[in-house]
């Protein structure tokens, strides 16, 4: 499995849902330097900066 499909998973497990996940996943963010979760992911660094923003939305501390 690659960093895309590994963020893809996680984020419709935090979010509930493959429209929301997708959604969040594909709107450019300013934590990712402008860019979408889904390109930043695509680095090993980049990757763990993606899960590390999907964990904190988990637990309440980012949206």
């Amino acid at each position: 499995m690659n960093y895309i499909e590994l963020v893809q998973r996680q984020a419709e497990q935090v979010f509930g849902n493959k429209a929301k996940a997708d959604l969040w996943l594909n709107q450019p963010k300013t934590e990712f330097g402008g860019s979408t979760a889904l390109e930043h992911a695509h680095t090993e660094n980049g990757y763990v900066k993606v899960k590390d923003s999907l964990e904190r939305i988990r637990h309440g501390y980012s949206s």
